[in-house]
């Protein structure tokens, strides 16, 4: 989350100082206008990384193995995997970034956002830039172009544990193309031999997406365990629910609420079956 904040923060002070610095104060753009350019560019790059990672891995690498192994099983499994992320990703990404904010009841103190004046229970923070008031939120992600909440946490998360998990499967999973191809890369005479640039561009964005996968992940891992969400983090707020004791029970059952799992639904269906995990709801985390 501390990259998608920075992230924000560096691009509208980037356009802001540049259109000062080209002395047109009036051809400076208003913060909405900036983050729609930068949701814009966020959106395209996650596009193109996740795709080009998927055509390297039906064009260079599942050739590979077919090549080494023959069909089956190695081939075979690999390529299931393929396609089954090939699938998960852009899913859970397009689903985090075209749910709706949850429409929020009036509360039974009246109490009312200052901005935009509607409803504000608890837990909710209002955003300038989505311009409305976000239940459960967490962060605004110039990446799917709009604020994590309850809403589409759920499906954020997921597309985020099908992403690092991509680059398990290209990174460690085809370990022996690695190994083949960095022997060609060393030996003194190379002479283009193997997949070169491709490769080599390809295990710099993969490396880099594993890295930060990584990091998102943990970050989530102990906030979703302790009931918290980034902001909560951030000014250091707590609920009811943040403040219960730690407990295996209290973990699962948080776990449960964040990746919306249905009553009748093992939390393993939700990580690896894609299926529809928006929340529509407010009395969703109510009465779950």
């Amino acid at each position: 989350m501390n990259v998608c904040v920075a992230i924000n923060r560096c691009f509208v002070a980037a356009l802001r100082c540049g259109s000062k610095i080209g002395g047109s104060e009036d051809a400076l753009l208003n913060e909405d206008v900036l983050m729609t350019i930068l949701n814009a560019i966020c959106g395209f790059v996650a596009v193109a990384e996740t795709s080009w990672i998927v055509f390297f891995l039906f064009t260079v690498q599942i050739p590979y193995d077919y090549e080494r192994e023959g069909l089956f099983p190695i081939t075979f499994l690999r390529f299931f995997c393929a396609c089954w992320l090939a699938y998960s990703v852009p899913y859970h990404y397009w689903k985090a970034r075209v749910a709706r904010p949850i429409k929020l009841p009036q509360t039974a103190t009246g109490s009312q956002c200052t901005v935009c004046e509607g409803p504000k229970p608890k837990l909710t923070s209002h955003c300038s830039t989505c311009g409305t008031c976000i239940y459960k939120m967490d962060h605004h992600c110039p990446w799917i172009g709009q604020c994590v909440g309850a809403h589409n946490q759920a499906h954020f998360f997921l597309f985020l544990w099908n992403v690092f998990l991509a680059t398990v499967l290209v990174l460690y999973v085809e370990y022996d193309f690695w190994i083949e191809n960095w022997k060609v890369w060393t030996v003194e005479n190379y002479d283009g031999k193997g997949h070169g640039r491709k490769a080599v561009f390809t295990v710099i964005v993969v490396v880099m997406l594993h890295i930060i996968m990584v990091s998102f992940l943990s970050t989530y891992a102990f906030l979703v365990s302790g009931g918290l969400t980034y902001v909560m983090k951030m000014f250091n707020k707590q609920s009811e629910d943040s403040k219960q004791q730690l407990t295996p029970s209290i973990i699962h059952l948080r776990w449960r609420k964040y990746l919306a799992v249905r009553r009748g639904e093992w939390i393993l269906k939700a990580l690896f079956v894609p299926s529809d995990r928006i929340v529509r709801d407010y009395n969703f985390f109510h009465v779950h």
